[in-house]
């Protein structure tokens, strides 16, 4: 079984990382999985240019030449590809949004379908609109979607509170990534 994980925090070892560990920690406990992990913040990939080439027979592919073939590659091998990032005004991170719009290119059945897609998002204030994106886009393409979200405001001090503090959410993603385990080990 094979995984990727995508990484859209600029800061590795936060909130959403600590989850994502977890999350890979509980996939590893039913059974030695390939996983790789791609850190958009230290990937050379360049935005969509909509220029739909992507679209064009024979090949439909992005003709962008940068790191994001690495990932169109592994997307394809993938039997779960995990999303991971902190919320920035709301949504995800813009490093995860360059990497979310040049999957234009594999959108489709081919590589989604019977997937599991996990969404790992860590906020502040609201999570909403990215849950609401993942819960509307990879499910047409035939993915099942999983969310895992975390707040980690302490409202009544305006501090951070890590992740790594909250057994809870640490529980919730261990056990995500070995229920997942267990379905795709059988």
């Amino acid at each position: 079984m094979k995984a990727i994980a995508l990484y859209g925090s600029p800061i590795k070892g936060g909130n959403s990382d600590t989850l994502v560990e977890h999350f890979f920690k509980g996939l590893q406990a039913e059974g030695d999985h390939e996983v790789l992990h791609f850190y958009a913040n230290e990937l050379d990939i360049k935005p969509c240019q909509g220029c739909l080439e992507c679209n064009k027979p024979p090949d439909y592919r992005c003709v962008i030449e940068d790191d994001m073939q690495l990932i169109y590659a592994a997307s394809g091998d993938a039997d779960i590809v995990v999303f991971s990032t902190p919320m920035y005004w709301g949504y995800m991170t813009a490093q995860l949004k360059t990497v979310v719009d040049r999957m234009e290119a594999i959108a489709s059945e081919k590589y989604f379908k019977g997937k599991a897609i996990v969404l790992v998002a860590t906020y502040w204030h609201h999570v909403e609109s990215t849950v609401a994106f993942f819960n509307r886009v990879f499910p047409f393409f035939g993915g099942e979607v999983h969310v895992i979200t975390y707040c980690s405001l302490d409202k009544e001090n305006q501090k951070d509170v890590p992740a790594s503090s909250c057994e809870e959410k640490l529980a919730e993603a261990y056990e995500l990534g070995k229920a997942l385990g267990k379905r795709t080990r059988s």
